[in-house]
């Protein structure tokens, strides 16, 4: 070939070459505006780039600008303040779907308002026809409704508005359920039925009331149609509302096999817009076996499925008077509680899983559920280096059990938003001192070494990390009371409450290397709100928008699609 043809033939090469080298170069996105990273390093930048749904820039807004290419889209948040995508480390996705279309009994004042709601609802429906509600909490009622069971109602009433459905009302907790007469009919729930192991019917005049508690729920399923299709179905509901509340990661406490089917499926389709890290349900036997034998699915679905945890429910709730506690309860001297979950089964179950390297994450509510489950954990973790076994709540401890949760490396997956919530009747649970020594102790725990991850328990509380944020810096009631807050020495920071819903919510999971703080390398999911939650003016704290949320740098949520175009 003559030299000046070789030549020009390089020199297209070259410029082909550096054109190549520039696209890839180029990012997908860059994000502008008020960086919240989580990174010492660089606490605060104005600009990222994000190639293939990761950080491949974290800086200066020039320097960002600077990176684009003619395909790079660029999100201008004009001053808005981002943070890491937001971690909600205990949440029910289910839960979370069903109650999108259940009867909202949340914020009834009254059994006589709940049963108005349930018969508006039946009235709309044939006869026959399952009437399904949930988030109804005697403690919150005004009054205790008329022939109560120490507070809780008794079916007659909902009984005699609802005849003709069957109706299946959950409690707040989760850990109750009430049933009208047609429904106890339906599952031929008498006075001669027994209830299941950890499970309680309650009876008054050795007719049952309609109460369930506890595993008794169990008996409402043939009235409940739940298969993989209806399983997917809540999934998608419950990760459109997750995502509307800035959480770009949940931790599904505990998933029955056709709800990991459902995930699954959905991950493989690319339909899964949110990231889950579920736990398999111990009480669902088939599921824990399947799993056992399988092992851990980590990052699937282009890192939006990982299943590498088992859950176990060593209790009950303060609500339903199930927690287990070491000595009675205040209000109700002749019982301490209950156990749902054979100790002995715990330890076999985790020597069982260390092969597979599975994380044990136990329900300790109660002060006697947490020391028992410690001490159950305590031979294993002195053996394993990095285990991060969690107990889910860790709501209420024994004085000198908070150092074993550091000295055994046990991670307290704790739900601020329940101080808010239940302290102003769970003084009459468990009594002043009970109350003052042991219960939500945050700070002695962040003290003691403790890596506190934070959650909401959804639907049990609402999805919103806001009002999570606000409960564990002011440890107020949503509506500002009291004034200094429930035992105030126990207030987290603010920097210590985002950490527990970032970086220590993704160290609960395993997953600090990818998510939790805004780096190169890391997943690009982004929290994006209307004001600074750090700095904004306390009582303005429950006014934050969440504006866009971002996974892999894709948005996923956009509340007024005109904002950032």
């Amino acid at each position: 070939m003559h030299p000046l043809k070789l030549l020009a033939a390089l020199l297209v090469a070259a410029t082909a070459l550096i054109s190549c080298q520039s696209k890839t170069a180029s990012p997908d996105t860059v994000v502008l505006g008020q960086l919240v990273t989580m990174d010492p390093r660089q606490p605060q930048v104005t600009g990222v780039a994000i190639s293939d749904g990761r950080f491949s820039f974290v800086g200066a807004r020039d320097a960002a600008l600077a990176l684009r290419g003619p395909d790079t889209r660029v999100i201008d948040l004009q001053g808005a303040t981002v943070y890491p995508g937001l971690i909600d480390a205990h949440v029910h996705v289910a839960g979370i779907g069903s109650a999108q279309r259940s009867v909202d009994l949340t914020g009834a004042s009254s059994f006589s308002e709940l049963i108005n709601r349930v018969a508006a609802r039946a009235s709309t429906l044939r006869a026959g026809v399952v009437v399904q509600g949930r988030g109804w909490h005697q403690s919150k009622w005004l009054n205790p409704p008329a022939g109560h069971v120490e507070g809780f109602p008794t079916h007659h009433a909902l009984s005699e508005a609802v005849p003709d459905h069957p109706v299946v009302l959950e409690h707040a907790n989760g850990h109750s359920a009430l049933l009208n007469k047609r429904a106890m009919e339906q599952l031929s729930i008498d006075a001669d039925t027994t209830a299941p192991e950890g499970g309680v019917i309650v009876m008054l005049d050795g007719q049952p009331t309609g109460l369930l508690h506890e595993t008794a729920i169990d008996l409402t399923a043939p009235l409940q149609t739940y298969d993989l299709q209806t399983a997917q179905e809540l999934v998608e509901l419950a990760q459109q509302h997750l995502l509307s509340e800035g959480i770009t990661t949940a931790h599904d406490a505990g998933a029955l096999q056709v709800d990991l089917e459902a995930q699954w499926a959905m991950a493989r389709r690319g339909d899964l817009d949110v990231r889950l890290y579920s736990m398999v349900y111990a009480s669902d036997e088939g599921a824990l076996t399947e799993w056992l034998a399988r092992g851990p699915m980590i990052n699937a679905g282009d890192s939006k499925l990982t299943v590498r945890s088992i859950k176990v429910q060593a209790d009950g709730a303060l609500g339903s008077r199930t927690a287990w506690l070491h000595a009675p309860y205040t209000d109700a001297p002749n019982t301490s509680g209950v156990l749902t979950y054979d100790l002995n089964a715990l330890s076999a179950l985790i020597r069982d899983s260390r092969e597979g390297n599975w994380q044990i994450n136990v329900h300790a509510i109660g002060d006697r559920a947490n020391s028992e489950v410690l001490a159950v954990f305590a031979p294993f973790t002195a053996k394993s280096s990095n285990h991060r076994f969690r107990i889910e709540h860790a709501q209420h401890l024994r004085l000198g059990d908070g150092p074993l949760f550091s000295e055994q490396g046990v991670i307290a997956s704790m739900q601020p938003i329940h101080l808010s919530s239940d302290r102003p009747w769970a003084i009459g649970r468990l009594g002043k001192l009970r109350i003052e020594e042991g219960a939500y102790i945050w700070r002695d725990l962040l003290n003691a070494g403790v890596v506190v991850a934070s959650g909401t328990d959804a639907p049990v509380e609402p999805v919103d990390p806001i009002a999570n944020f606000y409960a564990a810096v002011t440890r107020k009631t949503l509506k500002g009371v009291p004034e200094t807050g429930f035992e105030p020495a126990q207030k987290l920071t603010r920097m210590e409450a985002l950490h527990a819903m970032t970086l220590a919510a993704a160290y609960a999971a395993f997953e600090e290397q990818d998510k939790g703080s805004i780096e190169v390398g890391k997943l690009a999911d982004l929290t994006v709100l209307n004001q600074d939650l750090i700095t904004v003016p306390e009582a303005e704290i429950l006014n934050t928008d969440v504006l866009l949320t971002i996974v892999g740098g894709e948005v996923a949520y956009e509340r007024d699609k005109s904002a950032f175009p």
